[in-house]
This record gives structure tokens, sequence and C-alpha cells, in this order.
């Protein structure tokens, strides 16, 4: 069973229906928080009413949002209005990979970007890396059709900067749900506008909304973990085979990149990862 709400914990219990529960204080005590995706055992105590007895252990786990049990990530990036952080966006799907976690790439708000020729870039580069892109326009629906179309199971989280459309985006995906969603500031950032976690039922998988959502938080300790999560590189074949492909003479991919067969910032977001979470330079 799956637990859809934490404020309210809420589970779904055979055949789809819910249950409010009350969680034993031991339940609590020994997983310290309960989250949004745990899975449950549990036991129906009133109509629509339930106890929570125990929490199965978790797959991952992720720190904001507090969710459990993800299987991917929908991460949500703007060229314009508010421009977003492609360097934001390539520590998301790093972290994605390391959480062992699928990830694809949605370019929302494509109808206020003038550059389309950077939007072609952009797409062109995430899908050469293996990741699934989307353009849409949520406010009209643009595209959703065919984002929310896709087979898909488990338990996915829609992330990005604030401003980028997370909750619009939501409202398209799924439009007979209610949740909150304001104009941006004066600044061009946004305002984090939905108030707690929940799962919602779309197309035979969950989807959370990330309320307070800035950063995916990881940590490695060697230095093929972060080259795993750039896949483009794994075509070229170096002169040494423990190239990182950071400062070695003879690397095959920083010769691709002079050559643009690589998105530049792809690599030097790259560089920055695996100079920041292993100490190698």
């Amino acid at each position: 069973m799956t637990l859809l709400e934490a404020n309210r914990p809420t589970v779904e219990g055979v055949g789809g229906d819910s249950y409010l529960c009350y969680i034993k204080g031991r339940v609590k005590r020994d997983v310290g928080r309960v989250l949004v995706g745990d899975m449950v055992e549990f036991e129906r105590t009133d109509p629509g009413e339930g106890r929570i007895e125990r929490i199965l252990p978790r797959t991952n786990q992720l720190v904001r949002p507090p969710v459990s049990n993800v299987t991917g990530l929908f991460v949500v990036f703007s060229l314009d209005h508010p421009r977003g952080s492609l360097e934001l966006l390539d520590k998301r799907l790093v972290a994605a990979k390391l959480g062992g976690m699928q990830a694809e790439v949605i370019l929302s708000k494509v109808d206020l970007s003038a550059e389309s020729s950077e939007l072609d870039r952009i797409e062109n580069a995430y899908r050469a890396a293996g990741y699934p892109v989307w353009r849409t326009v949520a406010t009209v629906g643009r595209g959703v059709e065919f984002l929310t179309a896709q087979s898909r199971q488990g338990i996915w989280v829609l992330t990005g900067e604030s401003g980028v459309g997370k909750s619009t985006l939501l409202n398209a995906m799924l439009p007979r749900q209610e949740t909150q969603t304001q104009q941006l500031g004066r600044s061009g950032r946004g305002r984090q506008t939905t108030r707690w976690v929940r799962l919602y039922p779309i197309n035979g998988y969950w989807m959370a909304d990330s309320p307070g959502y800035t950063a995916l938080e990881a940590t490695v300790a060697e230095g093929r973990v972060i080259l795993s999560a750039f896949p483009e590189f794994q075509t070229f074949d170096c002169r040494f085979g423990d190239c990182l492909h950071g400062q070695e003479p003879g690397c095959e991919v920083t010769l691709a990149v002079a050559r643009g067969e690589i998105a530049p910032w792809r690599h030097r977001h790259y560089r920055k990862l695996l100079s920041q979470w292993v100490k190698i330079y």
C-alpha cells in the first residue's frame, strides 16, 4: 500500500480506495519521519479509516521534496520567464542517476521564447544524452497530451526552479485536480505556491508536486559515478582507460566538445561537478 499524503496520512488500499490513517507511535520512532511514497502495512479500523502498522524498507529517499521510493524525475526547465539554469538542470539529472532514478526533461513556456535555435540546441543535446525531451505550453495544454500519453510506472516527481511552471503543468496534466498556482513576482522569479506534497494518479503511475524544491542532494566518493551520468561521453575511447575527461592529455571527449559533437555546457558542468563532489583537481 502506498502513502499518498503524509500531512494527513492517506493510504491507497486494495482496489484504489483511500484510507485516512493513524500512525502508531513506534512506527514514527522506527523511521524518524513518515514520507509520501512510503510502502506501508496497515489495518483497516473503520470505513475509510485505518492504522499504519509498519513502513517497509525504502529504495531511495529525496530530502527536498520529502518523497520516498521515487522511480523518476520530470526535470522542468524554462529558457525564458524566468531564464533557467542549465547547470541546475544538469545537477538534477546527475542526482537522479546517483539516486537510481529515471529522468525526463520538460522544456516549459516554449511560447515565451524567441530563441528557437537555442531551444533546438538544448533539446538536441539532451536527446543525444539519452533523455526524453518534451516541449510544453502548459497554460493551453500544448505538448501535454504527448507527455502524459507515455507509459510509465511508479512514483515521479515534478522538479525544477521556482517559476518554471511546475504547478501549472500539473494542472494541465491533471485538469480535475485542484493545485494552487500564482503569478511570478516582479523579480521575474517564481514563488513556491504548493502547500504540501501529495501523489496524484496519472496514466498508471503516481506524480508528486514538489513544494519548496531547490536542489537534490547527493555525494559520491569516486569520479566514475558522476561520469556514468553523462552517457554521451561513453561513445568516445580515450588514450588512457582511466580517463575522467577533465584535464587528461589526448582526451577524446574534450576533442569532441571542440568539434561541436558534445554540448560544451554539459562538459563544463561535468568538470565542475567532478571538482565539487570528488576532490581530484
